[in-house]
């Protein structure tokens, strides 16, 4: 399994932790995967803000650059199953969730992920706003 030329060039604007995991988590050759979205312009942040897709304003969200912070801290991250294509299914999600946070305990990156937002051990059950796609950097 590999990563597209479209992956590849989101990949390049996200930080190198992240990159590290994704790879690892995508050489386990388990499942597909391809980069949905690292870098978020402010007006895509906002519209999402607007539209409950994301609970931070610009430049608020970690998938948000400044001058300060050049490389994303955040990956939308979605299945790619052969012959089908990309899903959205949640066991999919969930699947590969699994993997990338395999991946990030193994490489020691905190990660952070939006079927468990507060990392209590307790997935997708226990929380109102599932972004089963996203993965961030964790402030430790």
């Amino acid at each position: 399994m590999h990563w597209s030329t479209e992956s590849l060039r989101k990949l390049d604007r996200l930080h190198p932790a992240l990159v590290g995991v994704l790879e690892r988590a995508l050489g386990y050759n388990l499942m597909d995967m391809t980069i949905i979205e690292t870098v978020r312009s402010k007006e895509k942040q906002d519209e999402y803000y607007r539209t409950g897709k994301s609970r931070v304003r610009w430049p608020y969200g970690k998938h948000n650059v400044t001058a300060t912070k050049p490389l994303s801290r955040a990956v939308d991250v979605a299945p790619y199953i052969a012959g089908k294509g990309l899903s959205w299914d949640s066991r999919h999600c969930l699947f590969m969730a699994g993997m990338i946070l395999a991946a990030a305990k193994e490489e020691g990156v905190p990660v952070r992920w939006g079927g468990n937002w507060d990392m209590d051990g307790e997935p997708v059950t226990d929380q109102d706003f599932q972004d089963l796609v996203h993965f961030e950097l964790r402030e430790v």
